[in-house]
């Protein structure tokens, strides 16, 4: 599989133009127009009456947690959009498959899915699955936006079909960190991380924060995607004084790393991305999390929320689902909006290369129903966040400690 830093992007023909000699002007710009309508009615996914979209998320591994929640809010968004007529008279089915957080099945399924004709993957989920298949989605010429991974080499440099919403894992531990030792003072830090693309970023974060403060990591120590044991790297990271553990890992391994330290009597100060701010750890971990940073780029949700539009979307969630409301599905169903945004802003006959520039011609984008961050893409970045806030669990949940504050 090629490196999504060295792609070679091959967009196909739409449509051959010809004309016989002494034809007339007229004529010929009459063909041309037919030629540019049926281009574009010909984008793959887009129908008549429907346009496709794809989505391959965690359903049955470690991160099922964040899958189930992405998909049921990509769900949620599409229903509402049809039941208002969908997209200039276009309805809109979501495609979505178990990756199963395994490289192997998630290339199976996207490739299914480009078979099948979608116009776009969206809010596709897992580090691994997210690196092996996003080559082969933008060679196909389909849209590749919003994935649910923060791991900087995945958008680095950034391609013409290829946007994300949320801030890379570097930066949002650099944020992190330098929030917690400007507030607690200096402490001797550590990192605890995946062996892979999503933790050498958590790695990077640190090591950028640490450098403007001429300070170095104390201890670093990694483990394989999945693992459930600890031990060894609690041990070697105690020993070594830290006092600061930054993880790079998903919710699964942050909660089992907390509960491990906690048995063992350990307890120094935790800060994970994103990827960790899920309600079960603050629900389910009890004193073994207490005091766990998370960084956040969207709230999570709570059905006693102060803001009543996010209240009741929490209910509707809830009621359509039967499940508690994640900030991950909150961003699943805000991007799909986004994304239905851009695609009515694409014109009666849209492609791939249209929403594009559709997106990117956008002013920033801010949900008319939510207070969220507002997201800006332009034809330089597509990464549409630079802003993040600090998240702690506090009595059993998450508790919003800062302003959003902005990264570039």
């Amino acid at each position: 599989m090629p490196s999504p830093r060295n792609l070679l992007y091959k967009f196909p023909l739409r449509g051959r133009v010809s004309a016989s000699i002494g034809a007339s002007a007229l004529a010929s710009a009459v063909f041309l127009s037919l030629v540019h309508v049926a281009a574009a009615a010909a984008a793959p996914g887009v129908h008549e009456k429907e346009i496709v979209v794809g989505t391959h998320v965690d359903l049955s591994g470690p991160l099922a947690a964040v899958g189930v929640a992405v998909k049921s809010g990509l769900t949620l968004a599409f229903e509402e959009t049809n039941k208002k007529g969908g997209v200039l008279g276009r309805n809109l089915t979501l495609v979505a498959e178990d990756n199963a957080y395994d490289t192997k099945r998630a290339e199976r399924v996207v490739n299914a899915m480009l078979s099948r004709g979608v116009f776009a993957i969206l809010c596709a989920t897992g580090t691994p699955a997210v690196a092996a298949t996003m080559p082969t989605v933008l060679n196909k010429g389909i849209l590749h936006l919003f994935p649910f991974t923060s791991a900087d080499d995945i958008y680095v440099p950034s391609q013409p079909l290829e946007f994300t919403v949320d801030m890379p894992v570097a930066a949002q531990i650099r944020f992190g960190l330098d929030w917690i030792l400007r507030e607690r003072g200096d402490l001797k830090v550590g990192v605890l991380a995946r062996d892979d693309a999503f933790g050498r970023g958590a790695l990077d974060g640190v090591n950028a924060a640490l450098s403007e403060r001429k300070q170095r990591i104390v201890q670093s120590a990694t483990y394989e995607p999945g693992a459930r044991s600890f031990a060894a790297q609690i041990a070697a990271l105690r020993k070594s004084g830290v006092e600061i553990v930054v993880l790079g890992a998903v919710a699964q391994e942050t909660f089992d790393i907390a509960r491990q330290a906690h048995a063992r009597g350990w307890f120094p100060v935790f800060l994970c991305p994103s990827a960790c701010y899920v309600p079960e750890v603050a629900t389910l971990g009890g004193v073994a999390v207490s005091g766990l940073y998370a960084v956040a780029t969207t709230p999570n949700p709570y059905p006693d929320d102060r803001d009543l539009k996010l209240r009741a979307w929490v209910k509707r969630y809830e009621r359509r689902f039967h499940t508690v409301a994640s900030a991950q599905a909150l961003r699943a169903y805000l991007n799909a909006r986004l994304f239905v945004e851009a695609l009515r802003r694409s014109g009666p006959n849209p492609t791939q290369s249209g929403f594009a520039r559709a997106l990117e011609a956008m002013p920033p984008w801010r949900d008319p129903d939510f207070d969220a961050l507002p997201v800006d893409f332009s034809p330089r970045d597509h990464i549409g966040l630079h802003t993040a806030f600090l998240a702690q669990i506090r009595s059993g949940r998450w508790l919003s400690l800062e302003a959003p504050s902005r990264q570039r």
